[in-house]
């Protein structure tokens, strides 16, 4: 194979495992913790599956703010709100705010925090800078302790 044609196979790979990083980022149940180690499996070195993985997770908060009455209309989307705003996540998120989004995020995932913040009007400016720091911090930690062998189950 020449060169070039090589160097485009290569692209196109790489292409391919950083969508596929970041589609398991941003879809529902799997998000970061799923995604990191998918962009390893896929061939990503730590800084390309840290970086695709939180991007696609993250980017679910932008989705979440501008399509949410779209969104309502499907019935996972109502299961999480009927599990998120009459229980605990809600109290939280009213009484501590920001602080919640920063700490919550990680355990809630971004899909119930997303919702419940935008159903409770929260800022939007802070909800998206608080759920980048949260997943970006949490996206930092995946691939570190992947790569120093820490698996959360012994």
């Amino acid at each position: 194979m020449n060169l070039i044609g090589g160097l485009i196979l290569e692209i196109i790979k790489y292409i391919g495992a950083a969508f596929s990083t970041w589609f398991v980022g941003f879809f529902p149940y799997f998000e970061i913790y799923i995604a990191v180690p998918a962009g390893f499996a896929a061939g990503l070195n730590w800084f390309d599956a840290f970086f695709w993985a939180s991007l696609g997770n993250w980017m679910v908060i932008p989705f979440v703010d501008i399509c949410y009455e779209w969104l309502m209309k499907f019935n996972f989307m109502k299961k999480i709100m009927g599990k998120s705003l009459n229980g605990k996540w809600e109290n939280r998120i009213e009484k501590h705010g920001a602080w919640v989004i920063l700490l919550l995020t990680p355990l809630a995932g971004v899909w119930t925090i997303g919702v419940i913040a935008k159903a409770l009007k929260f800022n939007r400016a802070k909800l998206w800078i608080y759920s980048a720091t949260s997943v970006g911090i949490t996206g930092l930690i995946t691939p570190i302790l992947i790569i120093n062998g820490i698996t959360p189950v012994s």
